[in-house]
């Protein structure tokens, strides 16, 4: 539920964490004419402030019968006690669990059984709770809103459970390689402010609590004058005004809110903190400090942020990532603000074998380079462009409305903010970028963070040596009155139920024009609301003909693919794009390649000969290829040590063996690639045969028909290569295997067993049983795991067929204590759903949620572009997305619980875990035999073919007991 917004080091915490096996690729061009300008579209809005002080915003976006209702309260952990960090997030938690006429856990249910979503955030300076649902859901969502601010009231057993969920929520994050650093940092940057604490608490203190201060907290902070309500999308504003008053008008106004935050001391000399964590490679990260948002220098930062570090073609990419001699694996730069101040956040992750103090002294050196010479013309004008892209791009769904609105309301009380963003980026000038450089870019108004690797999970570290003053527990005092619940009447005429339109809006997705164009199936997807046009070819092959030991070779020719092209250096390349606000990527799907582009409809022509370039007459450069496997490979020793990836690629490899679903990319595998590897791949995959392209936006069909004949023309076909999907024999019993990680404070668990394909027609049973199950916070496996037993965060199950083989899988991570708990517990809801049919009631709704869930795919026509590409991929009819709903609404109890009694089996399942074996491992005895195996790193460079290869040590031998095959655990009465 809960979504942190990590602002202040963004990017020096997963940012500086490659979210691939190589880095996004954003291409670029050198720019031969000056870039056009398209200006976004002004968000068309109303504003008016009720009686009570409730601030309310209504922004139509006629773009899908969809619409978004937030609620935004102005509280956040900056309005928490010192000594009671995480009151606001916990309050982010709690008020799902029911307030006067909704039921615990009926809010979610609700929005999700008419395909909607909700869910929530806690920042610094606000907690948020966000509800997208089809537009003639709208009371719906103003109800259940309502309701909550009005009535509810905190309990003792409801503070019990989310607790103890946001101790994993918690967990999750400190398990992490690179986990503690957030807090770490905050403490480093903060002396006086309660920045210095992050919004997902303190768990000592959250023990410490009593009801009553929670209840006094919320009486405080949750009412109309301390909050705005948004009402964004398909909407007809009169008559979302009268819902309005309806449901919040009649509300008393709360008492007003003074706020006493204590400054943070002027800082007069750099700051700097080192910390030993156990991670493979260390990171380097500064921060400038800046004012809160709203300053008159957040565009001149915001343009330095994105000349500094946003792109390849940026100063700080070129130098330490794409340069001759590379330091980094990955760099970034961002402007981050909250509401009292800001930061501009430089950082890079050192390659493999490279040193942290050169990374560092590379940043200053750029640094001091545009605090003496300043930025160039062209430099500010592609740092404009990108902005302006991204403005349009933010026009596109009514949630990213509300987004951008809510902060301006509740940071400046200035909702037209919004826009004039374009003009006051326009009208920043070279000298007011270097201006603010200097401004804020002084060591003196720094903040350092480095880390680095240590072999011991407990070493020194810059904050050792017990806890500081501001985070340890407090009782409240002994003689603190009782606080009583808030206690509101509603109106008499105010519904006793939530109002659930009965009506259903049928979602009927865009087909296009289809026509073939030098062999190719073309489909042109015309849409003209926005500037805004998206292409995307696929290819009919992909990483799974990479030849054995070149794991990696498919993500590594598509990331060279666009370092470059057409006769353009990688340098000019990614220039000439980002100058003109071009996105254009090359993907690999496993069974399929993508090109994939977007741009403003002024720049479609150049993107598509750019693509062109891209795919004929790529470079291939084997020098660029050697700098792009030293990046990869040191992604990878980063992925290799996060529990996550660990855990799903040893239960895929359990799962499907070493043939192409089950085998993944290791360092090993990636230094064996060789340039001829990567041309032999290109001439293979990168081939017209059962390809096709869809473009879709801003183009009429004739025009779509011009650009895909320059892209496509002269595209010459050849065989595709045979790929062979030959799978293993599934284990007779079940098979635990524990993956030892000693430093690990959380076990992360993944289940699996093989079952159906997408081409099966057991995929819409699957469907719905995989929706019961996992959907929502009142799913089976929600409401009974994590709420009822509050043993994890998040958990989930459900049916993931694929074009040649399919899995049933299911997961979670909780506390090394509750482990094995853990695991009963998933197990007695999987069984259950065999044993019996899953009630009327269930069923209804998984329909429900399937049918009024596809309209909110139609909110942009790429979406819609999306749904199309997944058509053709699969071979299903044209209609397919379109009658999908009344293919689910066919499906009986009996079929559901059929498909999951076929293939849902616990006693022939592979469990993966990991954690500390030491800790887990008699609890994992009681449900089988136990496979100890060591984290990737310690496997002595064995890419694992089959884990059963492993054997374990005499001291790793397990019981006799143990050793014996599992029984089926039975199922609950």
């Amino acid at each position: 539920m809960a979504r942190q917004r990590l602002w202040c080091v963004a990017v020096i915490l997963g940012i500086l964490l490659p979210g691939g096996l190589a880095p996004q690729v954003m291409a670029a061009q050198s720019p031969a004419t000056q870039p056009q300008r398209t200006a976004p579209a002004d968000i068309e809005f109303v504003a008016e402030t009720l009686d009570n002080g409730l601030r309310v915003i209504y922004a139509p976006l006629r773009q899908a019968p969809v619409v978004h209702v937030r609620v935004a309260y102005h509280v956040g952990s900056r309005d928490e006690r010192p000594d009671r960090q995480g009151f606001a997030h916990m309050f982010e938690h709690m008020m799902f669990r029911g307030s006067k006429h909704v039921a615990p856990e009926e809010h979610m249910k609700l929005i999700g059984i008419v395909g909607g979503s909700s869910n929530a955030f806690t920042s610094f300076d606000s907690t948020q709770y966000v509800n997208t649902v089809p537009a003639n859901q709208l009371e719906l969502a103003l109800y259940l809103e309502a309701d909550r601010m009005a009535s509810f009231k905190v309990d003792e057993e409801i503070f019990q459970t989310e607790r103890k969920v946001v101790g994993e929520e918690w967990r999750i994050r400190q398990n992490q390689p690179y986990g503690k650093l957030y807090d770490d940092f905050l403490k480093l940057a903060f002396k006086k402010h309660p920045y210095r604490w992050s919004p997902i608490g303190n768990m000592d203190h959250l023990a410490a609590a009593k009801v009553e201060e929670l209840q006094a907290f919320f009486n405080r902070y949750y009412v109309p004058n301390n909050a705005v309500l948004l009402i964004t999308g398909d909407i007809d504003v009169p008559a979302a005004k009268e819902l309005v008053c309806k449901y919040f008008g009649w509300m008393p106004r709360g008492a007003d809110i003074e706020r006493n935050i204590p400054a943070e001391p002027v800082q007069t000399e750099p700051v700097r903190g080192e910390v030993n964590y156990t991670v493979p490679l260390p990171l380097t990260g500064v921060v400038y400090r800046t004012p809160g948002h709203g300053s008159g220098d957040d565009e001149a930062l915001s343009l330095l942020s994105t000349i500094l570090g946003k792109g390849e073609s940026s100063l700080l990419y070129r130098r330490l990532v794409a340069g001759e001699a590379p330091l980094c694996m990955h760099v970034q730069a961002a402007y981050m603000t909250l509401q009292d101040y800001g930061g501009l956040i430089l950082g890079g992750m050192p390659l493999a074998g490279k040193n942290v103090e050169d990374v560092e002294k590379a940043i200053r050196e750029v640094i001091d380079d545009v605090l003496a010479n300043g930025v160039t013309d062209e430099q500010l004008e592609k740092a404009r462009t990108q902005h302006r892209v991204s403005l349009i791009r933010s026009r596109q769904k009514a949630d990213q409305l509300a987004a951008q609105m809510a902060e301006e309301v509740l940071m400046t009380g200035r909702p037209g903010r919004v826009n004039t963003a374009l003009a006051r980026l326009d009208a920043v000038t070279k000298q007011d970028i270097q201006d603010v450089a200097r401004r804020y870019m002084r060591p003196d108004n720094s903040v350092t963070m480095t880390v680095k690797p240590s072999l011991l999970a407990a070493v020194k570290n810059l904050f050792a040596g017990g806890k500081a003053a501001d985070t340890q527990p407090a009782e409240a005092p002994a003689s603190r009155p009782a606080v009583a619940q808030r206690n509101i009447e509603f109106p008499r005429d105010y519904p006793d139920a939530a109002p659930v339109s009965d009506s259903v809006i049928q979602a009927e997705f865009a087909k296009g024009s289809q026509m073939r164009i030098d062999g190719v199936r073309v489909i042109v997807m015309p849409d003209h609301r926005l500037p805004l046009v998206d292409w995307r070819l696929t290819m009919r092959r992909g990483s799974h003909c990479e030849p054995a030991g070149k794991q990696g070779l498919g993500d590594l020719v598509a990331a060279l693919m666009t370092r470059g092209a057409g006769g353009l250096s990688y340098e000019q390349f990614s220039e000439d794009l980002e100058s003109r606000g071009i996105d254009l990527q090359v993907s690999d799907h496993g069974d399929y390649t993508q090109l994939g582009g977007s741009c403003t409809t002024d720049q479609v022509d150049h993107a598509m000969r750019r693509s062109r370039d891209v795919l004929l007459d790529p470079a291939l450069p084997a020098a660029e290829l050697n700098k792009l496997k030293a990046q990869t490979v040191s992604g990878l020793r980063v992925a290799r040590e996060q529990p996550g990836t660990v855990a799903g690629n040893d239960l895929r490899l359990a799962l499907f063996g070493r043939g192409p679903l089950g085998r993944y990319s290791t360092p090993d595998s990636v230094t064996a690639v060789t340039i001829d590897d990567v041309k032999e791949y290109y001439k293979k995959v990168y081939r017209p045969d059962d390809a096709f392209l869809i473009i879709s936006g801003d183009v009429t069909v004739e025009r779509g028909q011009e650009l895909a004949r320059q892209l496509l023309g002269g595209w010459e076909g050849a065989d595709l290569p045979d790929v062979e999907y030959d799978l293993p024999a599934g284990p007779p019993a079940r098979r635990i295997i524990l993956v030892d990680r000693p430093s690990g404070e959380q076990s992360t668990i993944r289940i699996g067993i093989r079952s159906y394909s997408n081409g099966s027609e057991e995929r819409y049973a699957g469907a719905v049983a995989s929706t019961i199950l996992s959907r929502g916070i009142e799913s089976r496996l929600g409401k009974y795991v994590r709420a009822e037993k509050g043993l994890a965060y998040g958990v989930r199950g459900g049916f993931r067929p694929g074009r040649h083989a399919g899995a049933f899988q299911a997961g979670t991570d909780t506390s090394l204590e509750t482990t094995g708990e853990a695991i009963k517990a998933i197990f007695k809801v999987l069984n259950d759903m065999c044993a019996a049919d899953v009630t009327a009631p269930e069923l209804r709704e998984a329909k429900s949620r399937v049918a009024g869930g596809m309209v909110m795919g139609l909110q942009t026509i790429a979406q819609q572009a999306g749904y199309l590409a997944s058509t053709i991929l699969n071979r299903y009819p044209m209609d397919y997305y379109d009658m999908y709903p009344s293919r689910i609404a066919e499906v009986t109890a009996e079929q559901v619980r059929a498909v999951m009694k076929r293939y849902v089996h616990d006693d022939r399942m592979t469990l993966v875990v990991v954690a500390p074996a030491e800790k887990v491992r008699k609890q994992l005895e009681a449900l089988g035999q136990v496979q100890v195996v060591p984290m990737p790193a310690q496997r002595n460079g064995i890419d694992l073919p089959s884990l059963q290869e492993i054997k374990p040590a005499a001291a790793d031998k397990p019981s006799p007991a143990a050793s014996q095959p599992a029984k089926p655990l039975k199922p609950a009465a």
